[in-house]
């Protein structure tokens, strides 16, 4: 048994107020329904995902400019997580809304990685990174980034001011 007395960064993680991310990153509003929470009114840890992802789905669209749809449909090129992680700062509950802002943290060959911060307010409730990985859907390999998404990654990063 390893026990450690320092725990990874990840999880020494504070929370962030709006103003601490850079202007111009894109956001969406999302607001807990009934069917994703438990019988406190706490919304369920799952659906938080769920919310992330279409958000992600969304911000594609609108802030890169790229159809999700057609990568996935007529492109045959996959976006699948290797690793999605939250780190839970603040109780969401059945009927707020929250504030979902999308930042690109990491540009590779094969995947990149962004983290999603969202908002009850000012304060940040909880956030989301996500490891994504370019695959051939066809054959269920990993592939470079196409260069439209690598590009619009690119840029929009670029476009954040801190």
């Amino acid at each position: 048994m390893t026990i450690t007395t320092n725990p990874p960064s990840d999880l020494q993680a504070r929370p962030m107020k709006r103003s601490d991310l850079p202007a111009g990153l894109w956001s969406t509003r999302a607001t807990f329904r009934h069917g994703q929470c438990d019988p406190a009114g706490i919304v369920y840890t799952p659906k938080f995902f769920d919310v992330f992802n279409q958000a992600i789905e969304q911000w594609f669209g609108e802030a890169l400019g790229i159809s999700y749809y057609d990568i996935i449909g007529a492109r045959r090129t996959g976006l699948g997580y290797a690793s999605a992680a939250a780190t839970f700062f603040i109780p969401c509950m059945m009927g707020e809304e929250i504030e979902i802002v999308v930042e690109v943290t990491r540009i590779g060959g094969k995947s990149y990685t962004l983290t999603l911060h969202a908002f009850k307010g000012e304060d940040e409730a909880l956030r989301g990174q996500f490891v994504t990985v370019a695959t051939a859907l066809d054959i269920h390999r990993s592939i470079p980034i196409p260069d439209d998404i690598r590009q619009a990654l690119t840029v929009y990063s670029q476009g954040a001011k801190r």
